[in-house]
């Protein structure tokens, strides 16, 4: 790496260095969730004649997850319950199968000992620990899909340029998960809501390195990923996470969706990039959708479905999603952009301060770019967020 990078790429990593989860939360969550995936497979659990397979998703299976943005904010674990065995949309309801997993976490909260009261979200059971760490794990119930869902997935994603084999791969961990707002919640029927977490990460570490291996089907409770070395693409994820969390602070109904950048960000990414290039890719990519004007960014993993699709529904449209994206976009570029090309640790100090909410000292910055610090500039303006329906000014693309 040349010195000019290797200067940009510390910077960077100043801001990365109080992102990271520390330690102890790491451990505190996978103690935890392999605890309650042990509770789930006992043998005495009333679960043990559906297999119920345990597995971790979302920003954990990604190695993307960040520090929570207030002090006071829950750490949080998302997980799925996929019963795999005498259940299928023809002999339990979707009703039927949030209660049957609502029923063993109840008697893992009183077995631990847990305070806080289960809470029923619309696709999930709550369970929140409220001791030396805030923490709480979502779990979804969900059952396998069905062979003719699969063989339609993987054709769909052949069709989109997914190699082979990571097609029918994801497209074997398919599932359908429940959904209290459905109309056929409490009925059997067919028709449930697609998910497929277990995919999606594969697909993600396909990005990350060449597809390596098949996914882990015949485990009963899955590993919580430990990425020790992150990718450039998850840095890159993690840094534009905390710019969207601290930019949308107010109001974090109208922020843009993590799988939204998630995935754009993983299409854009080249294997072997270094972080300040990945990050000037993945901006430049961002730039180039906005200017788009596009409403689409479809599911890797199932391409029918469309993860923007919020943005044109009429009852959102209050919030101006796409708006508020496209501004982002645009303070995310400039923010980078500044850190990236800024020789004033007093300014990027500033900077770290207002667009991510870290307190990093001017000399951290000064020792980064290898001299010393220089005097206090000027107060810089704090972000804020842009809603309009007139589209915000394009910043320029990085050089």
């Amino acid at each position: 790496m040349n010195t000019y990078i290797d200067v940009k790429q510390r910077k960077l990593e100043e801001l990365l260095r109080l992102l990271e989860l520390p330690e102890g939360a790491y451990e505190k969550a996978k103690d935890r969730y392999e605890d309650l995936g042990e509770w789930l497979n006992r043998e005495s659990s009333t679960l043990a004649g559906f297999d119920p397979h345990v597995l971790v998703q979302g920003s954990f299976a990604l190695g993307t997850a960040i520090r929570p943005l207030l002090k006071d904010e829950e750490y949080d674990l998302d997980l799925t319950c996929k019963l795999r065995d005498n259940v299928s949309q023809q002999t339990h309801t979707q009703a039927e199968v949030k209660n049957l997993l609502g029923h063993e976490l109840e008697l893992y909260r009183q077995a631990r000992r847990i305070e806080q009261k289960l809470e029923p979200k619309h696709r999930c059971w709550r369970l929140s620990y409220q001791d030396q760490l805030a923490f709480h794990m979502d779990a979804v119930p969900a059952i396998p899909a069905e062979d003719s869902r699969r063989t339609g997935l993987t054709q769909m994603m052949l069709k989109s340029g997914v190699d082979h084999r990571l097609a029918a791969d994801a497209s074997a961990t398919a599932i359908w998960i429940t959904d209290d707002r459905s109309p056929t919640f409490k009925v059997l029927s067919p028709v449930w809501t697609p998910s497929n977490p277990e995919g999606y990460a594969a697909w993600f570490r396909s990005r990350l390195d060449p597809y390596p291996r098949g996914l882990l089907m015949k485990a009963q409770i899955d590993p919580v990923p430990l990425y020790q070395r992150k990718s450039a693409l998850q840095q890159v994820i993690q840094l534009l996470k905390r710019h969207r969390d601290q930019m949308f602070r107010r109001d974090v109904d109208i922020k843009p969706a993590s799988v939204i950048l998630t995935t754009l960000a993983g299409r854009a990414f080249i294997a072997g990039q270094d972080l300040v290039t990945t990050m000037t890719t993945v901006l430049n990519v961002l730039v180039a959708f906005k200017r788009s004007n596009s409403s689409v960014v479809l599911n890797p993993v199932d391409p029918a479905e469309n993860f923007a699709d919020r943005w044109s529904r009429p009852e959102n449209a209050r919030l101006q999603l796409k708006d508020n994206f496209h501004a982002w976009i645009d303070q995310a570029c400039a923010d980078f952009e500044l850190i990236l090309q800024s020789t004033d640790p007093e300014l990027l100090a500033k900077r770290a301060s207002d667009r991510f909410a870290l307190s990093i000292g001017a000399d951290r910055f000064a020792k980064a770019l290898g001299q010393e610090a220089t005097s206090i500039v000027a107060p810089i303006e704090a972000p804020h967020v842009v809603i309009s329906h007139n589209p915000p000014r394009p910043w320029r693309r990085l050089r």
